[in-house]
């Protein structure tokens, strides 16, 4: 954290000057923690738990759909 809004983000040797969602706790933003940025601003809008791998992280699925096999064409089930 620079001040209250602003803080930096960084990836091996390289440091972005970005703003802070209001709502975190600026309590859990320590140095070398994982976040969550908004993909075009670069805002930091999450803090993500220390044992999360990034990588895993974008593959979780957050909702499970409604769609069954019934409503995709071309996929009938034989008994």
């Amino acid at each position: 954290m620079i001040d209250q809004n602003y803080g930096i983000t960084g990836q091996a040797n390289s440091g972005k000057y970005v703003r802070v969602l209001s709502t975190l706790n600026r309590e859990d933003l320590k140095p070398n923690s994982q976040v969550a940025v908004h993909r075009s601003s670069g805002a930091v809008v999450g803090i993500l738990p220390p044992d999360t791998d990034s990588a895993v992280q974008m593959m979780k699925m957050t909702e499970k759909p409604d769609v069954t096999y019934t409503d995709v064409g071309g996929l009938d089930m034989q008994k």
